[in-house]
């Protein structure tokens, strides 16, 4: 009977290894951003306003970790995410900014970690769907204020070309917001978990190949 050679058996092995490592890679959270104006508003504003969203979604531990930048608008009142595409005036899906005691405020500087508990509005408890549409670019991201209630400026949260740092298609470049607690995580722990996997598999197929090379010997 042959036995296949220890070169044959380590090349078999790193073939499984090339071949498996996208579906750890897979696993790990994505970026996404969005750079809001008014033209981009539904009707359109005049606003000189400009504002930069910028998110982690973590599917694995449902948690979407994301920054709300607005360097200077003009009373301002409220910031949400909302579900559906241009043209429409969608539903909020996930609030992000309330003015303190209701009070207007003239520029928002805000991070959190949102879940399924924070959702609202059609998306209410259902933090897969949410996922769903963030991916098919259906959720934008808007600022309200006092002289323009619908909204002042807005844009499509769109994910950036792959890597945390990558510009975003049609986005300004904002820096990515920071991993706190578990969120972004769990990729990188899967990754890691199938490459232990993949690397002790190795090791027994060139381990079991010398021995049977030695038999033969």
């Amino acid at each position: 009977m042959h036995v296949p050679r220890p070169r044959v058996l380590i090349a078999a092995a790193l073939a499984t290894m090339a071949a498996l490592l996208p579906l750890a890679v897979s696993g790990q959270a994505v970026v996404y951003r969005a750079a809001m104006v008014g033209a981009n508003e539904v009707p359109p504003t005049v606003s000189t306003a400009t504002g930069s969203f910028t998110a982690t979604l973590d599917e694995a531990t449902g948690t979407l970790t994301w920054t709300l930048t607005v360097p200077a608008i003009t009373n301002v009142t409220l910031s949400h995410l909302h579900f559906g595409a241009t043209p429409c005036v969608c539903p909020v899906v996930l609030p992000l900014f309330a003015s303190p005691t209701g009070s207007p405020a003239g520029a928002i500087n805000i991070s959190g970690v949102s879940r399924e508990s924070d959702l609202t509005g059609p998306l209410r408890g259902n933090f897969a769907d949410f996922g769903t549409a963030l991916k098919a670019e259906n959720i934008y991201t808007n600022v309200h204020t006092t002289a323009n209630p619908i909204g002042e400026i807005r844009a499509v949260v769109v994910p950036t070309s792959g890597a945390p740092g990558a510009a975003a298609p049609a986005q300004a470049a904002t820096p990515a917001a920071p991993k706190t607690g578990n969120a972004g995580m769990a990729g990188d722990a899967t990754s890691a978990a199938v490459l232990a996997m993949l690397v002790v598999l190795a090791t027994g197929l060139i381990v079991g190949g010398r021995i049977a090379a030695g038999r033969r010997a």
